[in-house]
């Protein structure tokens, strides 16, 4: 059959009752446009609702305070302890497996069915002679889908900004439905083969079938993109990864326009202009934050707008600079870096850790490998110009960078009457913003502002390191906080502002004892004044790397390890901790204790659940968990805000507030 005879299958009749190709192309997309329209609906009402929180001026803004509201909280806390959920990890020949939460799982498992529905609805299968159409029902079904993989696909996503996501969350919704094309593709195939084995023409069609040969080889391309976009391959080289991503998706997408027919290659066409789009918004973007000509009011001179210096840290780690950067972003986004003087032809994307009003834009990158290891060497190479501190750093020690971005969504977490947040070790990239952005709101209130910037009143603030040398990362930031909030308690002693912070250290070479003693707890010095760093790579996971923190055991040098976690703070203030596991206070000097009077230093880790419910105990509102770090604390995050949030009946008629949780992975 050519070409010229399959132009008209779209419109031929399968029998009666069966609809036709174009019809159940045109219903699929009815499906996934009601869902996204049902995520647009729900993302209007958030934004709203927290416009309502912001403009309330009672004692609990954060409290839904009509029936309309309170219905919405009970929906929507019914749908989070549900989609939340998570199946505990399993380990296999040594290592974890993590898995998704089930309100994503649940998603991609709803496209599935709907695409086998539409697939085989109301034909029979198991007939030999319903087989051709099977594979053309398929044929037009997988085509169809493309489409939707581009718009998940992009970094300026239109489903995101509909939906209120981000583009690095969609992406792992991207990965999910080209792995359902290719099932759908592969039936397609199956099913013509089916065909033509009776006859056994499959080696014959493939020789001297135009049409099939070109869909055979779009077959065998879209195979090695699933296989190679699974995710140990990809950490395998990341930067070889998105280069040979974007040969073979040009390879596919001309073997798919080749081997569709005219009438359907609009499917073909469509995806291809998303692309355009996304590059197209991308690039003018980049072109008016990096090209100094956009610029010249604020003093910019030369081509290039920005500059950065590069400063070794311990730990093999990068601080990166940008004085001045002419963008705007909120806090917990990130944007994507290049330095091509540095690390040519690579684009790295990294968390912002500092807020807007500190005019400089500063990045923590840890030296993995690539780019990341060659700015560490650069900065130590050049460590006595760059690493002075000095802020006037003349321009010809500085390196051009051009920035993408930025990037990352969130529910503006002022809205919300408490505010957990809990990082483990570079995860704190992303929650110090967190919390600064939150406290400089309630300094701003106390100057006079008229109208409420938060509705919070309280933060919990878990930082969990592996090292005590890794305090010293953000100490200026941390008693900057707590100076401003002792501030807004004397401006307005009335006025319910507070805040807890802790920091765990979970093993620390320094605290081993002589060898006759299992004591491990003992005195500490200083705390460092060089700060450590924090990386954040949104398509290799930084939270997940080995020098972050996790729940697991550390020490296999010998050293001594205090993991066990602590259920109680307060229960342990005055014990030790031993080589065994037990507990302790790490104790800090007199002059550190003056520098951070409401900081608690303590040796093992935190109970997450024990963290959440002291604070949702106090909640007179909605509370927000934030969590940023390796995926056991995620997932111990995770399945504790599921465990209270059926425990206390969050807006079961309890009274109990609801808990809204976001977890930054890149993905899941």
């Amino acid at each position: 059959m050519d070409g010229m005879s399959m132009s008209g299958m779209g419109d031929m009749s399968m029998g009666d009752g069966v609809p036709g190709l174009f019809y159940l192309q045109k219903m699929y997309w009815a499906v996934v446009g009601s869902a996204i329209a049902a995520g647009t609906v729900v993302n209007i009402l958030n934004r709203l609702l927290a416009r309502q929180r912001l403009r309330d001026s009672s004692l609990t803004p954060s409290k839904p305070k009509s029936l309309f509201f309170s219905t919405y909280a009970t929906l929507t806390a019914i749908v989070r302890e549900a989609s939340y959920a998570t199946l505990p990890p399993v380990s296999l020949h040594g290592r974890t497996y993590h898995f998704a939460p089930l309100g994503p799982v649940a998603i991609i498992l709803a496209n599935l069915v709907v695409v086998l529905v539409f697939c085989f609805y109301k034909l029979d299968s198991t007939n030999q002679w319903k087989w051709e159409d099977v594979g053309y029902r398929t044929g037009f079904i997988t085509i169809a889908q493309l489409p939707l993989i581009f718009l998940l696909a992009g970094r300026q996503n239109l489903i995101g900004i509909l939906v209120g996501m981000s583009y690095e969350r969609l992406n792992w919704f991207h990965r999910w439905t080209a792995r359902t094309l290719w099932l759908t593709a592969t039936i397609h195939m199956g099913f013509w083969f089916r065909d033509w084995g009776r006859y056994k023409y499959i080696t014959y069609e493939l020789r001297t079938y135009t049409l099939a040969t070109r869909g055979f080889a779009a077959w065998i391309i879209l195979t090695f993109i699933v296989i190679t976009s699974a995710a140990p391959i990809r950490r395998l080289g990341y930067e070889f990864f998105v280069l040979q991503h974007l040969v073979t998706f040009v390879g596919f997408i001309a073997a798919v326009w080749l081997h569709a027919p005219d009438e359907v290659k609009v499917w073909v066409w469509i995806p291809i202009g998303f692309l355009v789009f996304d590059r197209v918004a991308r690039y003018l973007w980049a072109t008016y934050i990096n090209l100094s000509i956009f610029h010249r009011s604020k003093g910019t001179t030369g081509l290039w707008a920005n500059r950065a210096t590069f400063t070794p840290l311990p730990g093999n780690a990068t601080r990166i600079t940008v004085e001045n950067p002419r963008l705007r972003w909120k806090a917990g986004q990130h944007i994507f870096l290049t330095c091509h003087s540095i690390a040519p032809l690579q684009s790295h994307p990294f968390t912002i850790s500092s807020l807007p009003e500190d005019n400089k834009l500063e990045l923590y990158v840890r030296a993995e490998k690539g780019g990341t290891r060659r700015f560490f060497r650069y900065a130590s190479k050049h460590h006595d110009i760059l690493g002075s501190g000095d802020r006037d750093t003349p321009r010809n020690q500085t390196r051009t960078v051009f920035i993408e971005g930025p990037y990352g969504r969130m529910r503006p977490l002022e809205q919300f009457d408490s505010v957990i947040l809990l990082a483990g070790g570079m995860g704190v990239t992303f929650t110090m913003p967190c919390l600064r952005d939150i406290v400089a709101r309630w300094r701003t209130e106390q100057t006079g502002q008229s109208t409420q910037l938060a509705a919070t009143k309280r933060i919990r603030f878990v930082w969990v390191v592996k090292s005590r040398t890794q305090l010293g990362w953000f100490e200026r930031q941390l008693q900057s906080a707590l100076a401003d909030i002792e501030q807004c308690k004397l401006a307005n002693p009335d006025l319910v502002r507070e805040i807890e912070l802790s920091i765990y250290i979970t093993c620390d070479e320094k605290l081993e004892q002589p060898a006759q003693s299992n004591l491990c707890a003992v005195p500490q010095t200083t705390i460092p004044d060089s700060p450590e760093v924090d990386e954040k790579t949104s398509e290799k996971p930084t939270a997940e790397e080995k020098d972050s923190v996790s729940v697991g055991g550390c020490g296999v040098d010998g050293t001594c390890c205090c993991t066990t976690a602590i259920e109680d703070e307060d229960a342990i203030r005055e014990t030790q901790c031993t080589c065994s596991g037990h507990a302790a206070p790490a104790i800090v000097s007199e002059s550190d204790t003056k520098s951070l009077p409401q900081l608690t230093v303590l040796s093992g880790r935190p109970h997450a659940r024990t963290v959440i419910r002291k604070v949702l105990e106090k909640a007179e509102g909605e509370s927000a968990v934030v969590v940023c770090g390796p995926r056991g604390l995620s997932d111990d995050v995770r399945r504790s805000v599921v465990y209270l949030s059926d425990e206390r009946a969050v807006h079961k008629g309890t009274g109990a507030q609801g808990v809204y949780l976001h977890d930054e992975q890149f993905g899941w």
